[in-house]
Parts: structure tokens; C-alpha cells; sequence
């Protein structure tokens, strides 16, 4: 019993220096990686001991685009939100347009001075005397070709005929006849309304366009009163005349497929051939793209003409035709 317990010692204290042997070897190799890990950050010097703080934030600061290239928000700056209709180099505009006219005037025609029959001269109003209607249908048309990017031709065209027949309200003098009250008459109005020039556009930017305009005007009005079953008299008023005025183009919105909503406004001033006129317009323009650079469009507002020469104290005219339009026309 004496020897064993010695043997027995032995082997439980080799056992256990092999098993502590063991552990410190693996306690070293934990500690010499985590000393590795801390390599790259310097070791604070002996007896001092730096506190711990929180880490500061750094701002960041956005990556600037190399020299000649424009960032997102750059080209948003300078990209309009809304963008009119282009025509293109040598292109065509056409215009078909119906006017819902007022149509109303007054005239004064006699052969002398003194009037008819030994009545006074008077104004004679072509809706309550002459029985024309008030209101009527007009279309004309009209067509512009761009032979410069700022630089168009453009040609207009207003034919009207309208006639009515019916019983006078009053007694006037008209030509050489004296029209009394109650006697059945029928009236005619013929009027050829045409415009040529040359547009000019100095201000031609993707929301704004102002353009300048020159024409040459030819009126022709022809009017007739015949008394049934006797006699009639016809009153004819040509005019040559120039009329200058100003076009202005607004963009207001561009849907998401492009369809652009515009405003438009357009006045002239006629003169020449010792008579005065204008003809004014303004109305909202929607366009819609078509494919190969064409536009289609449709235009509503008001539009207002009206001319007046005075010959003499015994011949004038005065017409005047204003009310509400449609159009619809093509750029390509």
C-alpha cells in the first residue's frame, strides 16, 4: 500500500501538468491573436490612460462631378417645365376656324347730300332696319409657311354671305330708293375679308413667343336691298389698307404625354384708304404631338372685327363682327 500510493501520486501529477501545460498554451495563442487585432491602433505610454469619449460624426460631403460633367439638379435647372409647339425649318401651319359672329353695323347711303324724296340722310342699322340676323356662322382659313426660323408668310381668307328677307320697322333712304315702313324687302351682305404679310418672331423662346406682323388687307362688302316687285339699290365698300400688329404665345402646362395648354393673343390695327379697322383675338390653344415632329391643335376664345370708312356726308359704312370661336389646325 505504501508503494502505491506514491505511483499513484506520480501519475496524477503528470496528469495534471500536461493538462495546465495544455490550457496555457491555448490561453497564449487567444491572447497573442487578440494583441495582433490591436496592431494597427498605438499602445497608450506607460501610466497613462486615455479616457474613453464618444466618436465624432464626420459630415458628408457629397462626391463633385469631374469637369464637364453637369449634375442631375443642373440640367433640372435649365430643362423648362413647359414647352410650346416647334415648327420646323421651311414647315407649314394650317388653320380652319368658325366664328359664332354678332354680326352689326349701320349705313348711310343716298345719292345726294339731301337725301331722298326730300328726306333727311340717316344712319340706317342693318339688324332692326334691314333685318339682317343677329348672329351667324363665319369660317374662314388660313395658312403660314416658315421660309426662315424667324421669318413666315402667312395668308387669311373670311368669306361671308348672309341675306334675309323680311318686312322694314322703320323708313329710311337707301341709293335711290325710299323704303317704307312695313314694305317687304330682301337684304343680302356679301363680304370678302383677306390678309397677306409677313410674321416676324424677335422673342422665340420653349414658353414664350412674341411675334410682329405686317399685312396687306383687301375688304370687299357688297350690300343689297331690293323692294319686292319694284326697284333696288346696291352699296359697294372695297378697301386696300395695311394693318401692323402683335402676336404673344404663353406656355401654361405640358401634360405627361406632352399635350401642351397655351395662351394666345392677337391684335392689328388696319388703316389706309381713309378708313380705320382692328381685328383682335385671344383664346387658350391646346396642342397634342403627333409623330415626325407634327402638332395637331384646337383653339377657343373671342374674337372681335370691325372696319368703318366715311366717304361723305351721305355714304358710310360701319360693320362690326364679334362673338366666340373654334379652331383646329396642323403643324408640320
Amino acid at each position: 500500500m505504501k508503494l502505491i500510493k506514491p505511483h499513484t501520486l506520480l501519475v496524477c501529477l503528470v496528469f495534471l501538468i500536461t493538462t495546465f501545460t495544455m490550457d496555457a498554451s491555448a490561453w497564449y495563442f487567444q491572447e497573442a491573436a487578440f494583441v495582433a487585432n490591436q496592431t494597427m491602433s498605438a499602445a497608450p505610454a506607460a501610466g497613462q490612460i486615455k479616457e474613453i469619449t464618444k466618436v465624432k460624426e464626420k459630415k458628408i460631403v457629397k462626391c463633385r462631378p469631374g469637369q464637364g460633367y453637369a449634375s442631375v439638379s443642373t440640367i433640372d435647372a435649365f430643362t423648362p417645365d413647359c414647352i410650346l409647339p416647334v415648327t420646323r425649318p421651311r414647315g407649314w401651319e394650317l388653320e380652319a376656324e368658325a366664328l359664332y359672329a354678332r354680326t352689326k353695323g349701320k349705313v348711310r347711303f343716298s345719292v345726294s347730300n339731301f337725301g331722298n324724296w326730300g328726306t333727311a340722310v340717316q344712319d340706317v342699322d342693318m339688324n332692326s332696319d334691314l333685318g339682317l340676323p343677329e348672329h351667324y356662322w363665319i369660317g374662314s382659313f388660313s395658312a403660314r409657311y416658315g421660309f426662315k426660323p424667324r421669318w413666315s408668310v402667312r395668308y387669311s381668307v373670311m368669306p361671308t354671305v348672309i341675306d334675309a328677307t323680311a318686312s322694314t320697322n322703320s323708313s329710311f333712304n337707301f341709293g335711290n330708293m325710299m323704303n317704307t315702313f312695313g314694305q317687304n324687302t330682301k337684304v343680302k351682305w356679301e363680304r370678302l375679308y383677306q390678309r397677306i404679310g409677313l410674321v416676324y418672331d424677335p422673342i422665340r423662346t420653349p414658353t414664350v413667343r412674341v411675334s410682329v406682323f405686317g399685312d396687306y388687307v383687301r375688304l370687299n362688302d357688297k350690300l343689297s336691298v331690293v323692294q319686292l316687285g319694284c326697284c333696288g339699290s346696291t352699296f359697294d365698300n372695297d378697301l386696300n389698307m395695311a394693318m401692323a400688329g402683335l402676336e404673344f404665345e404663353r406656355c401654361l402646362k405640358v401634360s405627361r404625354l406632352c399635350n401642351t395648354l397655351s395662351v394666345e393673343c392677337k391684335a392689328g390695327i388696319a388703316f389706309g384708304d381713309a378708313a380705320v379697322g382692328s381685328d383682335l383675338a385671344t383664346g387658350l390653344k391646346y396642342s397634342i404631338p403627333m409623330n415626325n415632329g407634327r402638332w395637331g391643335f384646337v383653339k377657343g376664345g373671342y374674337r372681335q372685327l370691325t372696319f368703318k370708312k366715311k366717304y361723305s356726308d351721305a355714304k358710310m359704312m360701319d360693320t362690326a363682327m364679334e362673338g366666340g370661336f373654334i379652331e383646329a389646325g396642323l403643324i408640320f
